[in-house]
Formats: C-alpha cells, structure tokens, sequence
C-alpha cells in the first residue's frame, strides 16, 4: 500500500510565518496580512502539518519561534524575497519601467538611423537599457539567431533562414563622388554610366554588394570595383580624394553632404535594397523588446 507524498508549504503559509515571527503575535500579524485571525492560525496549522512539526509556541501573550522555527525562518525569508524580486522585475519589464533591449546593426543604421530612436524611446521609457551593436551587417543574423540580440536590422536577402523578418524600409542606391566629377554634371545617372567607373564599395560577401550585384547581373551588368572596403566613411573619404566613386544607400545622405561631395540618385534600372527588423522565431519577444520593434516599425511608416 502505497501513502501519499506529504504536501509542501505553500507561499501563503510561508508568508503567514514569517509574518507571525515577525509580530510575535496572531492578532497583529493577522492584521498587518489584511486576515483573519482564524484564517492565519489555519494557514500556520496547514504549515506544521505540512512540515510535521510546530513552528511556533503558543503562550497567552502571544508566541515563540520553535527551534524548527528559528532555523526555518531565515531560509524563508530568502525565498520570499527572491520571489518578490522576481515578480517585481517581471512586473516591470512587463510595464517597460525596467529591462534591456539589445539591437543588432550595421554601422550605419547604428550612426544615422537608431540614435533618434534610441533617445525617443528610452525618454519614454528611462528604466529601460538599450545596448546597440554596430558591426558588420554580415553578423547580424547571427547575432540574432543566437541569442545575443534581441532584434537585428539588415538587408533583405533571398537566402532561406529561419529568423523572422519583417521589411519596414526601401533604400535607394545612389552614387557619390567629387562636385567636379563628369557624373555630378549629368542631369540624370544609370547604371550603365556608374558600371563605366572605378567603383568604391562594400568587400565581397557583405549583404548589401550581394544584393545589388545580383540584381545588376540580372540586367547583363557589372560594376568594376577598384576599392572594397567595411565601413560607408570608408567609402565617401576614397570618393572624396578622386579614388573613384563610391555607391551606397540614400540612409547614408548625411554622411555624403557632411564631406562636401556630390550625390545622385541611380535611375534605369530601379534598383532598391529593402531593410528588414529580425527577430527570433518560436519565442515571444520580451516587452521591452517588441516595444522597440513597434518604434522602429513605425518611424519608417510616419
């Protein structure tokens, strides 16, 4: 014959308990719990029947900790404390009064497109951390797929993968270089006059160049890189000594106008790049986490 498991203490009594030794009497402790006394003296009855033994001594003026008692106790409070804690920080994240939000970008969106953002959202929300790594867009993914970002921003790609990827902006190319370049002449600029230049542009493998090469060679074109480099100011300081013209995305504009070079919109054939938010799947974001997303989505749509 089998004999059932003895039921473990529930959060209640342990709270009636501590509560109890912490007023020395049924009476005050039922009152600072908002209880009965009857109420409070079932739950600490439950407790020693659950534990098999008195917590407290009984006495007219009121009680006594047992040694169980005294022993248990400050275990007790531990755990009450980190349950607190738990529920307290849950609770806030849940209402965005704390929390972290980590995003994913390339260098930059981490420069032009996320610092509006970031300040918008974290006035609205100052318990909140967002922590920004700008690295290369070719690591984003991984970022996220890995746990280490919460959101990742890149270019949308035709590669199967397993992230969530919403689209949220169309980014055009355009080409930059020196005002006293033939093509900052041109009342318009193609791809077949920009295929005729030393190009400066991203390293082989980065997201964007794949993207764009792709969808030249589709149209029988080809762009002759003379410098292939990491980082966009990379590219407009190349362009800006008469290296050669540089083509990147119209999010990049500030940066061309800040070093005084001039920039045009690429025409036949349209060719744009779209820029996706990742997420992870098969996981609810964390609040502070969709919070951002929900900003980020809807600055683009404004």
């Amino acid at each position: 014959m089998t004999h059932p498991l003895p039921s473990s203490p529930t959060l209640s009594e342990l709270r009636a308990f501590v509560a109890v030794a912490d007023a020395g009497h049924f009476t005050k402790a039922a009152e600072r719990l908002g209880l009965s006394q009857s109420s409070l003296s079932a739950a600490i009855g439950r407790l020693e029947a659950a534990l098999g033994t008195r917590v407290f001594d009984r006495h007219t003026r009121g009680c006594r900790l047992t040694d169980t008692g005294s022993e248990m106790l400050p275990a007790a409070r531990r755990l009450l404390h980190d349950l607190d804690t738990l529920v307290d920080g849950a609770r806030s994240a849940a209402t965005l009064q704390r929390g972290r939000v980590t995003i994913a970008a390339p260098s930059a969106q981490c420069t032009l497109m996320l610092p509006p953002l970031v300040r918008e959202f974290t006035q609205q929300h100052p318990g909140v951390r967002v922590a920004v790594h700008d690295i290369a867009e070719e690591h984003v993914r991984e970022q996220v797929r890995t746990g280490a970002a919460d959101l990742g921003i890149a270019t949308q790609t035709d590669e199967r993968t397993e992230l969530i990827a919403t689209p949220f902006y169309s980014d055009q190319y355009i080409v930059a270089m020196r005002k006293d370049h033939p093509l900052a002449a041109r009342k318009s600029v193609e791809w077949s006059h920009v295929c005729k230049e030393p190009i400066i542009g991203p390293l082989p493998g980065n997201p964007v160049r794949r993207h764009l090469d792709q969808r030249l060679a589709r149209e029988g074109l080809q762009l002759e890189y003379r410098y292939e480099v990491s980082l966009p100011w990379t590219m407009v300081g190349l362009a800006r000594e008469g290296l050669g013209v540089s083509v990147l995305t119209l999010a990049v504009k500030p940066l061309v106008d800040w070093l005084g070079l001039a920039m045009k919109p690429i025409g036949r054939p349209s060719i744009a790049r779209t820029l996706v938010v990742l997420r992870p799947p098969g996981r609810v974001l964390p609040p502070v986490a969709a919070a951002f997303r929900d900003l980020l989505l809807g600055s683009k749509a404004k």
